[in-house]
């Protein structure tokens, strides 16, 4: 594969320098609110050509907001909100979620959309005058903890990730075999004792992923589940396993906070194993390279597994006023329990346009 493994400078690696790490804390909040704002302010003129005079402006609007013995520090505060994927280098807007995590009135709400923003626009070699952000190094770790033996990546494992070219595997992984080369090559030039803070700042932010299980001494990673709620769909490598976690989690949430608990969008009663069931199916969504339906938590209904299985063979639908409709194959006594539930109104908010395809496909299959 070409990696010349002796000539890489290491150093330059996943460099994920951090002022404030308390992405609740009203340092974290300020500095990326006057940030959007001054994007807001300037946007004309940011869409043209990039210009060093507006990273001044910005670093003097931060320094008056938070004073620093040295504006190194201010420029790193702003800097971190481009590797966390908040803001775009050259300053050119932000994130589309950036302005909700602004808004979010509950820390989890806040922790899960910076989960989402992590995820899909991190790079911690961008900058404010630095633009790498075609590689995304927490995609990079997530797939190699995916395809290693034991889904598990220990201390050293990590150190070892954090000092790799990922430019260098076409893949976008480490194998298991390359993976313990890095790790006798980062013994060698001790990269864990001269990068204690970014290792730290990585565990730290990455413990907000969906699934994801830090170790409360950071000596390992690992993927865990949540049996309470599964996903309609077997996931395959050619979806995307996090942004489905991240969707189930953000339904979770919705239903908690309209119901007080997880529950079945459709009896309003708590029990294990809840579905979240998709009304746009994601395999359909994904093979016409619709990605924001497939991870939509809009396009999902909290479903117990019964109704889950007539409502994804479209033997059961909603009408706008959340009414089922059922099928021809649905069994009488089905029906009888089911015929005078009916979905909430604050559920069909935002869900329309996906339950009207969904009704399509109902009528076309039912021949009504």
């Amino acid at each position: 594969m070409g990696k010349k493994l002796t000539t890489q400078k290491y150093e330059n690696y996943w460099k994920l320098t951090v002022e404030y790490s308390n992405i609740n804390g009203s340092r974290f909040n300020n500095t990326l609110e006057a940030i959007v704002d001054f994007i807001d302010e300037t946007a004309e003129e940011l869409e043209k050509e990039y210009n060093p005079i507006f990273y001044k402006q910005l670093t003097s609007i931060i320094y008056d907001l938070y004073p620093k013995a040295d504006k190194g520090s201010t420029r790193k505060s702003i800097n971190q909100m481009v590797k966390l994927g908040f803001i775009n280098p050259k300053l050119k807007g932000y994130h589309p979620l950036t302005k909700n995590f602004l808004k979010s009135e509950t820390t989890k709400e806040r922790e899960l959309i910076f989960s989402e923003i992590l995820y899909k626009n991190a790079n911690f070699q961008s900058s404010v005058t630095r633009d790498n952000s075609s590689i995304k190094q927490i995609n990079f770790f997530l797939k190699t903890l995916m395809y290693h033996p034991k889904q598990r990546l220990g201390k050293e494992e990590i150190i070892a990730l954090m000092s790799t070219d990922i430019s260098q595997y076409k893949h976008g992984r480490l194998s298991f075999s390359e993976l313990e080369t890095q790790v006798k090559i980062m013994k060698i030039k001790k990269f864990r004792d001269r990068k204690y803070n970014q290792i730290n700042y990585f565990f730290k932010f990455l413990k907000y992923i969906p699934g994801i299980s830090v170790a409360r001494d950071q000596s390992y990673v690992q993927y865990t589940e949540d049996a309470s709620v599964i996903l309609a769909e077997n996931i395959d490598v050619r979806r995307d396993p996090t942004m489905f976690r991240i969707m189930r989690e953000n339904i979770k949430q919705e239903s908690k906070k309209i119901y007080g608990d997880v529950v079945c969008y459709f009896t309003k009663r708590p029990q294990k194993n809840l579905v979240v069931s998709h009304i746009v199916r994601s395999s359909d969504a994904l093979r016409n390279l619709d990605v924001e339906t497939a991870y939509d938590y809009r396009n999902a209904l909290l479903l117990e597994p019964n109704t889950d299985a007539y409502y994804d063979k479209f033997d059961i639908s909603f009408l706008k006023n959340g009414s089922p409709v059922f099928g021809n194959e649905v069994p009488n006594s089905f029906v009888e329990e089911k015929k005078e539930l009916k979905l909430d109104s604050i559920i069909l908010t935002g869900r329309e346009g996906y339950l009207e395809r969904h009704l399509k496909k109902f009528r076309e299959k039912n021949e009504i």
